[in-house]
């Protein structure tokens, strides 16, 4: 914490216009018996916020979200919500969680623009076939953050009970009706690799512009008979009672500043996926593995 003298000196201004500045509300401190104190955090996100120009290499990302609540981005997860309203809601009533499925990629520019705390990513590159590290380096490359695991998510072909599919070919040849997920969301990504690899127009596939933001929208709508088929993860469908054609196991994680990991919110958070009450979540959700939930991951 600093006094007004210590931000006075860090901010190398007069002691009166720190209190000028106080006074107006343009700067976030806090009275305490009369005298004025400032977090230091709170003071570098101020900084960083009010910049008329922040260089892209700079390694604080500018936080334009309250420090006391909770604000995670990126791809959709069913684990993810069942924390925030199972165990967070519980265990901390007086944080507000929120979570925005935007797709990986979305989760990636939220915390690049201060949007979010913490962004949720499953972005399979298939030059090296690895998960999530590859687009770190290209889209965050110069900032400081870290990579928690999650969990694994088992991935494939969601469908009507009484289709099976053998090949993605079959998707083609059947005349079958696929729901896809949003551009940018790594669901979408992935499927946009397999057509590629397989050899298959996405023009030649029903429905393939028709696009959902979620998972469990994707199930609903095969359910409901608006669609056959979509990619998905595998606890939709045991929860639907659909059909589930695995294609492979994928790495969902969890990407934070460094200096986010001081907020109260964050902490609490990460807190929670190291506790029993987390792998009791878990029991019961098929298609998910904790085996490196929790692990910090070497970028």
């Amino acid at each position: 914490m600093f006094t007004v003298k210590d931000l006075a000196e860090y901010l190398n201004l007069n002691e009166k216009i720190v209190y000028k500045l106080v006074r107006e509300k343009k700067i976030p401190g806090t009275r305490v018996s009369g005298k004025w104190t400032f977090s230091k955090n709170l003071i570098r996100n101020w900084i960083e916020f009010n910049s008329l120009e922040t260089p892209l290499g700079n390694n604080n990302l500018p936080l334009s979200v309250p420090s006391s609540d909770l604000y995670i981005s990126g791809s959709d997860d069913i684990l993810v919500e069942r924390i925030i309203s199972s165990i967070l809601k519980t265990e901390s009533p007086d944080i507000l969680a929120f979570f925005s499925p935007t797709g990986s990629m979305g989760g990636l520019k939220a915390l690049k623009m201060g949007k979010a705390h913490i962004a949720g990513i499953h972005l399979y590159d298939h030059k090296s076939d690895a998960y999530n590290i590859p687009y770190l380096k290209e889209h965050l490359s110069r900032e400081s953050i870290l990579l928690y695991n999650l969990a694994y998510r088992s991935q494939g072909f969601i469908t009507r009970k009484n289709i099976t599919l053998n090949t993605i070919h079959d998707i083609v040849n059947n005349k079958l009706r696929f729901i896809n997920r949003e551009a940018g969301s790594g669901t979408r990504l992935l499927m946009d690799y397999l057509c590629e690899k397989n050899g298959l127009s996405p023009r030649n596939i029903i429905g393939y512009e028709n696009e959902l933001y979620t998972h469990f929208e994707v199930g609903l709508n095969i359910f409901k008979g608006d669609a056959d088929v979509g990619l998905g993860i595998e606890c939709v469908s045991h929860y639907l009672g659909l059909n589930f054609t695995p294609l492979r196991k994928e790495r969902y994680d969890l990407v934070v500043p460094s200096k986010n990991l001081s907020l109260r919110p964050v902490q609490i958070f990460f807190n929670i996926i190291h506790s029993k009450q987390f792998r009791s979540l878990v029991k019961g959700m098929i298609g998910y593995d904790l085996k490196d939930s929790g692990k910090l991951i070497s970028i």
